[in-house]
């Protein structure tokens, strides 16, 4: 019989925890990619992204558009536990999150995005293994002047349960750097837990929840949004 952890009493207990906190914005997001190996070290994704979210007055986190994009990493791993990504293609397409009637009706705006980041991990005990990832970004939006540099860290806990069974949780801070005023520094905060499963040998599938706090572009009020995740990842 399998021991409980304290790391999977938390993970379960998660959720229940933050919906008694707030309840306020309901999305659902959604994450294809495609995992090329070009060599041992080396490997190319394309990265398909849809999230949707609650229309006005409803709680109902599939109706109405929020997010579609393309992007492609390529990833480079020297040795285990260190891992270097770059994002040379990214296109966006941002709807605006929905809080007054009319809303939904708005045209998405569109946003190119460059990425790099470094991913570091650490074996612990207990099957556990502690993740920190830094990236920085360059966001160039439409009829926009000037790009915004956007810094982000997660740091997290992932545990092997099984060889097929992982379970995580994080937390990632996104600041603005440049391109926008002090009043934004802050950009988002990000706490989600996950589970990860191998589905079939080359088919993983993860499943998790996402509290975020974001402070909206043109406004100085802070969106409280609760977000279910379901990402596939195919490997050639």
């Amino acid at each position: 019989m399998l021991r409980t952890h304290p790391l999977l009493v938390l993970i379960c207990s998660f959720p229940w925890l933050i919906q008694a906190r707030a309840q306020t914005h309901f999305n659902s997001w959604f994450r294809g990619t495609l995992a090329i190996p070009v060599e041992e070290k080396l490997q190319v994704d394309a990265e398909f992204q849809h999230r949707r979210q609650n229309g006005f007055s409803n709680n109902n986190l599939f109706d109405k558009k929020l997010l579609f994009t393309f992007r492609t990493w390529v990833h480079y791993q020297p040795k285990e536990g260190v891992k270097y990504s770059l994002s040379p293609v990214a296109l966006f397409l941002n709807y605006k999150p929905i809080q007054s009637p009319g809303d939904d009706t708005l045209r998405p705006g569109i946003e190119f995005r460059f990425s790099a980041a470094v991913e570091l991990q650490k074996s612990s005990i207990w099957k556990t293994s502690l993740v920190n990832r830094t990236a920085l970004e360059c966001r160039i939006f439409e009829n926009a002047l000037l790009p915004v540099l956007r810094l982000r860290n997660r740091t997290g806990l992932r545990y092997n349960l099984t060889k097929k069974w992982k379970l995580g949780i994080y937390d990632e801070l996104i600041l603005n750097i440049g391109g926008t005023s002090l009043n934004h520094f802050f950009d988002q905060n990000r706490i989600g837990c996950s589970v990860e499963y191998d589905l079939i040998p080359r088919l993983k599938v993860e499943a998790g929840f996402l509290y975020l706090v974001r402070l909206q572009t043109n406004e100085f009020n802070k969106l409280r949004e609760n977000n279910l995740v379901l990402n596939l990842t195919y490997r050639l």
